[in-house]
């Protein structure tokens, strides 16, 4: 009678673990989805609102008709690109946004704003150098990452070129793997 009780222990230990193991991968999954819609809706949220912000500071731009304006819409528009950069490279915004962001920056590094009425306004990589240097200095890591953003720029070999470069640099910064 003991071994017949010893054994029907056994399959009862062992079918409830079975089961205790399936449930838990079933509540797993369940989980995983819901974080992952959780990480969708955040990613959602935080590129809205850096849009929300790029958009305003264009349009301020249009009232930057003296240095003192300039300068300050200056100071938003990279203290915007610090702050996509900080997320960026925590994992919270994703690497091919912020690369395609970047790669349009290092386009654009040598122009002016031409949105900005004020003429004597200066290229978007002089007021970046400008920045970095006067304000910058609490995101070593940061500051690292838009100089070595400068560099491509400086040493421009063409679109394809910038763009295959600024991958390497996104990938270089990413806390996640890059496409």
């Amino acid at each position: 009678m003991n071994g017949i009780l010893r054994d029907f222990v056994e399959i009862t230990t062992c079918t409830a673990i079975t089961l205790g193991v399936i449930l838990s991968y079933f509540q797993i999954r369940k989980i995983s989805k819901s974080i992952e819609t959780g990480k969708q809706a955040n990613t959602i949220n935080v590129l809205n609102s850096f849009t929300k912000e790029y958009d305003e500071i264009m349009i301020k731009a249009l009232e930057c008709d003296n240095p003192k304006k300039v300068v300050t819409w200056y100071f938003r528009y990279w203290n915007l690109m610090t702050n996509e950069f900080l997320f960026f490279s925590k994992g919270l915004l994703d690497s091919y946004i912020f690369e395609f962001w970047v790669f349009k920056l290092c386009l654009y590094y040598k122009e002016k704003p031409s949105g900005i009425p004020y003429k004597r306004v200066n290229t978007y990589y002089r007021s970046h150098l400008r920045y970095i240097k006067n304000h910058n200095g609490n995101y070593p890591k940061s500051d690292r990452f838009f100089r070595e953003l400068m560099k491509i720029s400086d040493e421009e070999k063409g679109k394809t070129e910038i763009r295959n470069r600024a991958h390497q640099l996104v990938k270089k910064y990413s806390k996640i793997n890059c496409h």
